[in-house]
Parts: structure tokens; C-alpha cells; sequence
């Protein structure tokens, strides 16, 4: 009764959004030409003009970085059809600390820096509207604590808003709300994005109670996206259907190098410590054996789970090795990858590795399992690869990924491989190709 009621509800909010038109779009474009104090002639919109005012804005200088913005928004606005766009998700940073939740709140960052109008969908113990640089966020107060019950509600929660506010894309990170998305479409026209956030494996979709409905987004939605080559492979193989490359991103103004590493050759693990599949078992191991080359050794645990029963049955030479750090707070993580000397991540199954980007992005060397995608992130300047499950291998990994840490050229290589990545040099342009439909294969 639930779902027809919104559903009710969707269809009654249509009259009203098709009176509201896109006039706010016309007007945002005349309010950036404005706030850019760029001419008003026939041909505005010739990249000469943005030539022009490219240099009329250097002209002033770094003491006015709004001008700079404003530059950047009005060229956004001429070089790419501006869209309105919703991203959705059922859990809300940083109330969840995960990959996702933060990838949602970086592209709409990106995306609304280059002028489009964006919105983001969630939920959370607390429901509100705001305004965050630019995205308005609109939470949903949960009601579920069961997880499928609570993206199944936010699917059916979502709906009524995607119809009502006309949207030309919705990109979504979650099968539900990309199935609310996929109605939608009947009634408002707009594109549909999913962003698969793991492998799309339908031997493991059997065993999950949203099977049917990731299924018939293989059939339905206009861009199935996926974060890796590996997963990108696994949509074909498995599934028959192209897709796109939609990879996580980062901040390089915000991921940076800090100015000295620890004095004592420091590794960093950062994820679920508790997680079987993330193998921080086998970093202990390997720890013990990394001491007999590297003696000072130090590891820091980062990320939420209980690490006592994965200590206590650790190697002591490990044990006496190895520093829980608290959960802080999202803002000091850049400072943790600086310091360290080698960022390891050896866990199997993993669709991307945004942890190994930022590390990445801050300069420091990265260690992973030769499995699923996160071997693409690297190459002989920035890291090392082990076998899985190995902590032979891992260590002889570790061991070579500190020598890189002592190159000095190795922190340029990492920020330049990361550089590929950054979210607005690099993730928004791609977001706006895919948006308007440029370069997609069809999807069989």
C-alpha cells in the first residue's frame, strides 16, 4: 500500500512540474554572465569570447579567486549543455563512512562547479533540506534498520521527487533508487545512470533479495556504469551488455603530499579491519616477515571493526608492530596517507580502491593483491602487486614499495598517476559526455 501511494503520489506532482519549465536553467546562465561582468553581444558563446575572458580574468589576479569561478562556471556553460541533475543514494554522508556515500557528495561538488543544477537524494537518522556548495540535499528520515527494507522504502520514497522535479539525468548508486529512476523515465523523459558500486555478478546477485531488480537495470537503465575494467569486463561477460566507465575520483587541492614522512618506515592500512576479504590477517603475517629485512617496521590500522581477535592471533613480532589509529575525522585521512610510507591494501574481490587513489593523490606508494581491479591502479613508479592471500608475497611487495618511498621522485609520480582521477579536471567532463549521451556503445 506503501508503494502505491507514492506512486499516486508522482503521478499527481507531474501537472505541477511540467508549469515550471525550465526557466530557472535560462536564468542561471544570464546570472553567470553577469557575475563573470563578460559582455552581453550576438556571440557570446564563441570559444574566441572565452578566450578573451579567460585572459580578462587572469588580468586580476589570485586576490580574486570568485572571479576565477565565475570564469570557470560561465565557460562550463558554454561548452556543454547544462543539465539538471538528481543523484541518489539511501545512505547519507557522513553519517555512513564508505566509498560511496562519498563519491555521491564529490560528483555533485564537480558537477555543480561547472554550472549544472544538482540535487542530491538520501536518508539518514535525521531529515532536512539544505544547501551545500551549491547541491541542494534533501534527507529522508529513515525507517527501516534492516538494509534491503531500507533501499527498498527509499526507491519507493524517492520517486515522487524524481518525478516532480523533471530532472534530465538521474544517476543513481544503488539498484532501488536507479529502478525509482527507471520509472520516472515513463513519465518525465529523463536519462538514467547507475553507478554499480561492486562486480556485476549475477551468481551472487541469487543469493540477494534485490536480485530481480538488478537484473532488469542490466535490460532498462540508459548507462549502466561500472568503476573498473575489471568490472566493465565482468557487465560483458556475464551480463551481454556494454557499459560505461564511471571510476571514483579524488581532490589533488585536497590529497596532497604533507611535508615530511613518518622517521620509521610506516605502513597504512585504511578500510574495515574486521572484514575477512580485506586481509588484514595477512598483513599481520606478512608483517612479521617484513621485519626480519626492515626492523623499525610500523603498521597503522585505520577503519572501523574490533582488530583485539585479528591481534591476539597475530605473530607478537607483528603485534608489537602494529597501532590501532581512531576513526577520525574525514578531513585529517589526507594527513594519514602523507605521512605514511606505504599505503597496502590486500583484499580480493574488490571493484575499484578509492583509499589507494588518495594515497596516491598524497604521494605515497601503494601495495595490493594481484585481484579483481585495484592492480589497475598500479604501475612499477607507484607500487607493487602481491599474490593473494600470500603474506610471503605481500611482504616481498611491502619490502619493494618502501624503497620506492625513498626515492624522491616517486611522490611526482604517484600525484601525477592520481592526476588522471581528479574530480573536476578529470570525472566531471566524463560525467557530462555520458550525460549527454557522447561516445556510448549501444548496450548489447
Amino acid at each position: 500500500m506503501l508503494e502505491q501511494a507514492l506512486y499516486r503520489e508522482a503521478l499527481s506532482k507531474i501537472e505541477i512540474a511540467n508549469c515550471k519549465g525550465r526557466v530557472c536553467q535560462q536564468r542561471s546562465v544570464h546570472d553567470a554572465r553577469a557575475a563573470a561582468g563578460f559582455a552581453h553581444d550576438e556571440h557570446w558563446c564563441c570559444r574566441s569570447t572565452i578566450a578573451r575572458s579567460s585572459e580578462k580574468v587572469a588580468h586580476l589576479g589570485d586576490p580574486l579567486p570568485h572571479a576565477r569561478r565565475a570564469y570557470d562556471y560561465f565557460e562550463a556553460r558554454l561548452l556543454c549543455r547544462l543539465v539538471k541533475v538528481a543523484l541518489t543514494h539511501p545512505y547519507s554522508w557522513p553519517e555512513v563512512r564508505r566509498g560511496a556515500e562519498r563519491i555521491v557528495v564529490d560528483t555533485a561538488r564537480a558537477l555543480a562547479a561547472r554550472g549544472h543544477d544538482v540535487t542530491i537524494f538520501t536518508a539518514g537518522s535525521h531529515p532536512g533540506r539544505e544547501r551545500d556548495r551549491g547541491v541542494r540535499v534533501v534527507t529522508f528520515r529513515r525507517v527501516f534498520r534492516n538494509p534491503y527494507r531500507h533501499e527498498r522504502w527509499f526507491g519507493w520514497r524517492v520517486l515522487p521527487n524524481l518525478v516532480a522535479g523533471r530532472f534530465d539525468v538521474v544517476h543513481s548508486f544503488m539498484p532501488n533508487d536507479a529502478l525509482a529512476a527507471v520509472r520516472a523515465r515513463r513519465l518525465t523523459g529523463n536519462r538514467t545512470v547507475y553507478d554499480e558500486m561492486g562486480i556485476p555478478l549475477p551468481s551472487w546477485w541469487a543469493s540477494q533479495p534485490n536480485r530481480k531488480v538488478r537484473t532488469r537495470l542490466v535490460a532498462e537503465v540508459d548507462v549502466y556504469g561500472c568503476m573498473s575494467c575489471h568490472a566493465l569486463a565482468a557487465l560483458e561477460r556475464e551480463c551481454g551488455r556494454r557499459g560505461a566507465l564511471i571510476p571514483g575520483g579524488v581532490r589533488l587541492s585536497e590529497f596532497r603530499p604533507t611535508p615530511a614522512r613518518e622517521q620509521r618506515p610506516t605502513l597504512l592500512f585504511s578500510g574495515k579491519i574486521d572484514e575477512p576479504r580485506k586481509g588484514v590477517a595477512v598483513l599481520l603475517r606478512a608483517l612479521a616477515l617484513l621485519a626480519e629485512w626492515e626492523p623499525d617496521v610500523h603498521l597503522w590500522l585505520s577503519g572501523p571493526g574490533d582488530a583485539k581477535p585479528l591481534l591476539a592471533a597475530a605473530p607478537p613480532t607483528a603485534q608489537e608492530r602494529t597501532e590501532v589509529l581512531p576513526i577520525g575525522e574525514p578531513r585529517t585521512q589526507a594527513d594519514r596517507y602523507g605521512r605514511a610510507w606505504v599505503t597496502v591494501l590486500p583484499s580480493t574481490h574488490d571493484s575499484f580502491g578509492l583509499v589507494l587513489l588518495e594515497s596516491l593523490a598524497c604521494g605515497t606508494p601503494i601495495v595490493v593483491a594481484n585481484h579483481a581491479a585495484p592492480p589497475e591502479l598500479v604501475t612499477p613508479e607507484t607500487g607493487a602487486l602481491s599474490e593473494p592471500e600470500d603474506p610471503a608475497s605481500l611482504a616481498e611487495a611491502l619490502r619493494a614499495a618502501l624503497d620506492l618511498a625513498r626515492r624522491p621522485e616517486t611522490v611526482d609520480a604517484c600525484r601525477e598517476f592520481a592526476r588522471h582521477f581528479d574530480w573536476d579536471e578529470g570525472l566531471a567532463p566524463l560525467l557530462e559526455r555520458l550525460y549527454a549521451d557522447e561516445g556510448l556503445q549501444s548496450r548489447r
